[in-house]
């Protein structure tokens, strides 16, 4: 830590002084929320727990109406399959699997969400008798599109389970084999993107058969700070709030923007989604890249999202935007499925033209993001306001009608090598959400399958109004690594 530096981080020691008056206002909230679980014990044994505060940020979103926290896995598989043996798989692999106390490792697979006096609570779904859904319709690259567009944002039913799996047979050319989609559906609040992948490896056959490398950061340790770091806290999180502020913008509102209605319809909300997923990149490029560059791969990936982005939608003079990306939390998982990764934040060169500056620009970006405390923070907070009754997270003020200041960029590791689901070979796979839709964020998803990444456009067709405007981002992606291979 420079002089500098150290003498900032001095300056804000005093603001610690505001939490224990912030403690105090929440505590009454938490003291409620106690009350609650106890009522809940008495008065409805029906319910099995409340949902964590890190889960229950996901459970407030319409669930039931036209859900905006969903996400949907897209596996493509050689061949036919037989829906039976997935069933068969699904079930005794995850369904009822016990760990050896006899316990079932996925319980919350049956359990769906309910509330009691303002809180979520997981309670028994009901029984369904098939959980692989066959759509019997062949349906060609572009049918896929708009139906999983319209998957993301269906509701749930009332009392069921808060996921689904589907198999739809694709129509591709006379001279191609045939091949079967499978599409696992799921709310957030049960799950997240790496956990979804810890199911894909439980559905492997047969079990023997592992990955050269974990497919969820399951296995990692989770990210670590030294304790003296905790003192810069109030630092780290005043300055990233300050940085954030200098950002610029990637579309204002227009007078050609067609608003979501406060409570818009499941239709109208497939109708203002737009997103694209890219042909597989070399993975392997990317690494050489960033060896050759003096820089990680997440720098290579992020700098040419930036470049990408620049060319296709930002307005001239816009320096720099906010670009939010989850981390590892100092902490260890809850329940293998459930939610818990932090976000950081850095201010992204974006309006820097030379990709080899605005490559080191990045990297840099990134490691001050990894060494802040701000990450950890917000995570606090973010859990802070999961515990609060849901008709006063109802009176925060979410819009989706204003500028767009912020890029999300999501990272999803998946198998190193090429694996199989229930014994058929994944020719490809891929992660869509449905969260960008209704926030003011472009969305940007990195996931790696063997040596290949895709890349994954999501927003708003306020934000991306052209046609093709999502593909044309992910092929200015594979301009900006040409850029920067072939840079004198």
């Amino acid at each position: 830590m420079t002089k500098l530096s150290a003498f900032l981080v001095t300056l804000y020691l005093p603001l610690w002084l505001f939490v224990p008056p912030l403690i105090l206002a929440w505590l009454p909230f938490y003291v409620y929320r106690c009350l609650v679980k106890l009522m809940a014990l008495l008065a409805r044994p029906d319910l099995i727990k409340m949902v964590t505060p890190g889960d229950a940020i996901f459970s407030y979103n319409r669930i039931h109406t036209c859900p905006v926290s969903t996400v949907v896995g897209h596996l493509e598989l050689e061949g036919e399959v037989d829906p039976d043996h997935i069933q068969e798989t699904l079930r005794t692999q995850i369904l009822t699997a016990r760990d050896e106390n006899g316990a079932l490792l996925y319980p919350e697979m049956e359990w769906t969400i309910t509330y009691f006096w303002g809180f979520s609570f997981w309670a028994k779904a009901a029984t369904v008798e098939n959980p692989v859904r066959t759509i019997k319709e062949a349906m060609t690259h572009e049918d896929l599109v708009n139906f999983k567009a319209k998957l993301t944002h269906q509701p749930f039913k009332v009392n069921g389970p808060l996921w689904e799996l589907l198999l739809v047979r694709k129509k591709n050319n006379s001279d191609e084999p045939p091949t079967t989609v499978a599409l696992l559906r799921f709310q957030h609040t049960l799950i997240d993107g790496v956990g979804s992948f810890h199911l894909l490896k439980k559905m492997v056959q047969p079990q023997a058969e592992q990955c050269t490398k974990d497919i969820t950061i399951l296995s990692k340790k989770p990210g670590s700070i030294s304790p003296i770091r905790y003192l810069r806290m109030p630092y780290d999180f005043m300055e990233t709030c300050r940085e954030s502020s200098r950002s610029g913008c990637l579309a204002k509102e227009g007078k050609n923007w067609i608003p979501l209605s406060d409570n818009f319809l499941p239709s109208e909300a497939a109708s203002r989604y737009t997103f694209h997923i890219s042909e597989p990149i070399a993975f392997s490029r990317i690494r050489q890249l960033g060896a050759q560059h003096g820089v990680t791969a997440s720098a290579v990936m992020h700098s040419a999202i930036l470049g990408a982005v620049r060319t296709s939608l930002c307005p001239k003079g816009t320096s720099f935007i906010t670009v939010e990306t989850p981390l590892l939390p100092p902490w260890k998982r809850d329940r293998p499925m459930g939610n818990n990764i932090t976000h950081g934040r850095y201010l992204a060169p974006i309006g820097e033209l030379d990709v080899v500056k605005r490559l080191i620009r990045t990297h840099e970006g990134l490691r001050t993001m990894k060494e802040s405390t701000y990450s950890v923070t917000t995570a606090l907070i973010s859990n802070a306001i999961g515990t609060l009754p849901r008709p006063v997270l109802n009176q925060i003020p979410i819009s989706s009608n204003e500028s767009y200041r912020t890029i999300y960029v999501g990272n999803v590791p998946g198998p190193r090598e090429q694996t199989n689901f229930c014994g058929y070979v994944v020719k490809e796979m891929s992660l869509i959400y449905g969260f960008c839709v209704a926030f003011p964020v472009l969305g940007v998803g990195l996931l790696t399958y063997g040596d290949d990444l895709r890349i994954g456009v999501f927003g708003n067709k306020n934000l991306l109004p052209r046609p093709g405007q999502a593909e044309e981002i992910a092929c200015g992606f594979m301009q900006e690594l040409d850029d920067l291979q072939f840079v004198e």
